[in-house]
């Protein structure tokens, strides 16, 4: 039998367990790779605040603090942080599930045009990963985290420090790709393709690492690099940005909220991911407006360079197809491309009209996806 102080001091430690766990549920520790004032920031507070308002919960949000946009995902693991904006194509064998998907992100503006891809690619990913892709959830266990949703940017433009006005232009450039399809469209038009992380964009440009960043007008503000870029070619290459899991929450500390806890997270976590999208489309459309005052030269691409990116889209369905069945060894691929492709389609119809209302965008989330998912087993099985 145990003895009178055994039992208190296991007692007394069971306590010190219990107080901590309670502690960890009452903040939340959410990381953010991006500066204060941007949109990643912005959407992230705000879904502090919602949480704060709806339950017993509080979230402090760390802006460039805690992690920067590479050591998110290990640190939500890991328990560094208890949320975080995860970038998953910075880890293509980790979550190839869920970037397949993203990888899928030019269709977004292809066909059908709608004012805001973003919207659309967004709530694809977002009805893909909770509702078609049980593997995306099984690779999200063995990184020790929960996905809670899917934000995604404006359209990819060309950020450069040299004109490209034609498609002469764009040969023999260096291209700052953050993934994996942007990068082949960089070779598609003979140029090279340079992976540099997201914070280190304005150095990789300052330096001539890189001749033209691929990402949304947003980063103008959002990676100041309005201070680097002399050029700005639209709507090529094209697609958006939606390799995001917006606010990531670590399984542990998912497992020991209580059941309004989550869904307090849960619900809050659809607003973020529409405000997140909300955001990026609004300052990108307020920083192309701001451009040219800044020195920038704003250039429309030529019908042959947007026909160009056309058909690189389609031809590069078969290249993801093989890349992902091939390298990633995933399943059915072709399958899960044509779920993607009819989910990018149905969401630009359901999404019109939402670019400058991120309420109703929201509310889409929350009644045609997030309120069909089980928040009694979700994450926890």
């Amino acid at each position: 039998m145990l003895g009178r102080k055994t039992v208190l001091a296991a007692t007394g430690a069971a306590m010190l367990v219990s107080a901590g766990a309670a502690q960890a549920a009452e903040t939340l520790k959410l990381a953010v790779g991006f500066p204060t004032g941007s949109a990643a920031v912005y959407a992230l507070e705000k879904f502090a605040r919602n949480v704060e308002a709806t339950s017993d919960l509080k979230v402090k949000v760390f802006s460039m603090s805690l992690l920067n946009l590479k050591e998110t995902p290990p640190g939500i693991r890991d328990g560094i942080a208890d949320m975080g904006y995860v970038l998953p194509p910075y880890y293509p064998a980790e979550f190839a599930e869920l970037n397949l998907a993203a990888n899928l992100s030019m269709l977004s503006t292809t066909g059908k045009q709608i004012e805001s891809p973003g919207t659309a690619m967004g709530a694809a990913m977002t009805e893909y990963a909770f509702l078609h892709c049980p593997e995306c959830l099984v690779e999200q266990k063995r990184q020790n985290q929960v996905y809670l949703g899917t934000g995604a940017s404006p359209t990819y433009i060309l950020h450069c420090t040299t004109p490209i006005r034609s498609m002469a232009d764009l040969e023999r450039k260096k291209y700052r790709s953050g993934a994996a399809n942007f990068g082949r469209w960089a070779e598609a038009v003979g140029g090279t393709k340079v992976s540099v992380p997201g914070n280190d964009i304005y150095e990789a440009m300052a330096q001539g690492v890189v001749d033209c960043a691929m990402v949304s007008a947003t980063e103008l503000s959002n990676l100041q690099l309005f201070d680097v870029t002399k050029y700005i070619t639209t709507r090529i290459p094209g697609g958006v940005f939606a390799g995001v899991a917006t606010n990531s929450i670590n399984r542990d500390v998912w497992g020991e909220l209580t059941d309004d806890q989550r869904k307090a997270i849960f619900k809050a976590s659809a607003q973020s991911s529409a405000d997140l999208t909300w955001k990026y489309y609004a300052d990108a459309m307020r920083n192309l407006n701001d451009a040219p005052g800044k020195g920038i030269e704003v250039i429309e691409p030529t019908a042959e360079m947007l026909k160009m990116s056309e058909e690189f889209v389609k031809s590069d369905l078969a290249v993801i197809s093989e890349q992902f069945a091939n390298d990633y060894g995933l399943e059915n691929v072709d399958a899960k491309i044509a779920k993607i492709s009819e989910l990018v389609e149905k969401y630009k119809g359901l999404t019109a009209g939402m670019a400058d209302d991120p309420d109703a965008l929201a509310d889409l989330y929350w009644n045609e996806i997030m309120s069909k998912v089980d928040l009694s087993t979700y994450g926890r099985n």
